[in-house]
């Protein structure tokens, strides 16, 4: 995947909508992240019903987050490919294109190809499941499908039987689904490709920013690479979040208890980084859900950043070894059950640090 987007990706992160990743403890945690998949064959439904309201551009916006996140998640990176299935007038259900290759990443290429080829008519889901499959067995190395779409079935076929042959013959293939929409019929067939697939149902509205694809993708795209290191190297090195005031981004706190620990932890951070010349450190931004979304995304964005600055200009840490991800309203602000974190301690940005 180019330079030029981990330079682009590290600055910028915004989305239209907000994912509140969940995050059950103000800290950090070590990784180290190599590929655990070669291959992403994304399975993009063409059909009329993805191109009438606000779907597609959704799922355009959906993929542009998708890219972003892809520097962030793992070291080795991906060849991506994309097949959309969508029914042309006239050509019967059995009508699919193929229309990028899984290969190398070219986001400009993947991106600006798709109002090129969008099809007519109805999708034909199962026809699609099918060419894809066709697809990954030619890739070299192991491959994961990500189905995105509504999940309806027009051609009187059952897509639930399809994915089930298709994973008894390719055992090493996952499915996972993201569904745009809410149509009940699409939810099950989704759930249940996913089901049969070895894979995980999604809503693509949680997709939405960098932050939820990185989340994802860190679960179900990568593992820990490397030689083999001791037990007591492996332990993760535990640094508390940087805590804010209300409505502040800057590290600096007007309490001397929460400053002090701010300084402490940016200072961990930073002899982790001397000591582990090709480690480097994503910075997790958080809000504690007071306003807006769109205020909140941008409040936790800004956060992070006065981190990164304030690592680069106190610590002379390289800004290429540190990269951002935004969340916006942290999960544990919108919890109300006992033993929920305080206000103030949703307003965090926490370290991954990575070696």
């Amino acid at each position: 995947m180019g330079s030029h987007i981990s330079s682009r990706v590290s600055v910028v992160m915004t989305a239209c909508f907000v994912f509140a990743a969940l995050v059950c403890s103000a800290g950090s945690s070590v990784a180290d992240d190599c590929r655990r998949v070669r291959n992403i064959l994304v399975l993009f439904d063409a059909s009329g019903f993805m191109k009438s309201g606000e779907r597609y551009q959704r799922f355009l916006e959906s993929m542009s987050s998708f890219e972003n996140a892809m520097p962030l998640t793992a070291d080795g990176f991906f060849n991506v490919g994309l097949r959309n299935y969508g029914l042309k007038v006239g050509l019967g259900c059995n009508n699919t294109e193929s229309i990028l290759a899984i290969g190398p990443w070219d986001p400009e290429r993947f991106v600006n190809s798709f109002p090129k080829i969008l099809s007519y008519g109805m999708s034909s889901l199962s026809a699609g499941l099918l060419a894809a499959a066709q697809d990954a067995s030619a890739a070299e190395g192991k491959t994961i499908l990500l189905v995105i779409g509504g999940g309806l079935e027009s051609c009187k076929a059952d897509p639930v039987k399809t994915a089930d042959q298709i994973a008894a013959n390719m055992p090493d293939l996952e499915m996972h689904t993201f569904q745009v929409g809410s149509e009940q019929e699409g939810t099950f067939f989704l759930q249940s490709i996913a089901e049969k697939g070895r894979g995980t149902f999604n809503r693509l509205r949680d997709m939405s920013s960098p932050a939820g694809w990185h989340q994802w993708m860190k679960r179900y795209l990568v593992v820990p690479c490397g030689p083999a290191q001791p037990a007591a190297s492996q332990a993760p090195l535990r640094v508390n979040a940087i805590l804010f005031d209300y409505k502040a981004f800057t590290v600096r706190s007007k309490n001397p208890q929460i400053d002090g620990q701010n300084l402490a932890a940016l200072q961990a951070v930073s002899a982790f980084l001397q000591q582990n010349p090709t480690g480097r450190v994503v910075l997790h931004g958080f809000s504690d859900g007071k306003g807006s979304q769109t205020y909140n995304l941008e409040l936790s964005r800004r956060r992070a950043e006065a981190v990164a600055r304030f690592l680069a200009d106190t610590y002379r840490v390289p800004m290429q070894r540190m990269s951002i991800v935004a969340h916006g309203i942290a999960q544990d602000a919108l919890r109300t059950a006992p033993g929920a974190l305080r206000p103030e301690q949703a307003r965090r940005v926490e370290f991954e640090l990575v070696r």
